[in-house]
């Protein structure tokens, strides 16, 4: 037997219509001048310089800040998915190798995913770096890795990824709208040609 009074409930709350504070086409009329005025290339900082060892995220931000790589004022209380409480601040960042931009991602948390994509313990965390790592397992086998997501060797093949994304450059720029933020990756991404940005669902 269906239950029409809690259907009708539920169909009044998903039929409602979505009301955002800006339009689409606001969003992305200043893209251009945002990606401009963001520059990459010419913000970004060596990540061994302040992700490497064994400091945690508050020593981390505080060194951020002291180099004024962050401002304080970007930073705001939230909770992980795990119910931890965190300061962090949201936005998004680019991986660069010397000038040249090779992935943008976004976050609630941005130091917080530096650090799992460094430092993760899973391929659910460091997935930027598992990505690295199949490409690498493809030169040195000579084969695409065939296997499934769990059961690709975490030590020997991804590892070597983390180490090398530490070797790497890293841009920051805060972005508070939530779809700002995710337009802005999808646009930064094509912008700048990043070829491991992958925009295909699952």
């Amino acid at each position: 037997m269906i239950d029409t009074k809690l259907e009708q409930k539920i169909l009044d709350i998903i039929t409602q219509k979505q009301v955002y504070k800006t339009s689409f086409s606001d969003l992305v009329s200043n893209f251009e001048n945002k990606l401009s005025g963001f520059n990459p290339s010419q913000k970004s900082f060596d990540l061994k310089n302040y992700f490497s060892g064994k400091k945690g995220q508050v020593a981390i931000t505080k060194h951020l800040i002291a180099d004024n790589l962050i401002e304080e004022k970007w930073l705001r209380d939230y909770a992980t998915k795990k119910g931890k409480k965190k300061k962090d601040f949201k936005g998004l960042y680019v991986f660069l190798y010397g000038d040249t931009p090779f992935y943008v991602g976004i976050s609630k948390g941005v130091i917080g995913r530096i650090q799992q994509h460094l430092k993760g313990h899973s391929h659910n965390q460091s997935t930027l770096a598992y990505n690295i790592g199949l490409i690498r397992y493809e030169i040195l086998k000579g084969e695409k890795y065939a296997g499934g997501r769990k059961h690709f060797d975490f030590k020997a093949d991804v590892t070597p990824a983390k180490e090398f994304l530490l070797r790497q450059k890293l841009a920051f720029l805060p972005i508070e709208n939530d779809e700002e933020m995710y337009l802005f990756e999808i646009y930064c991404a094509m912008s700048l040609q990043c070829w491991l940005n992958k925009f295909e669902t699952h």
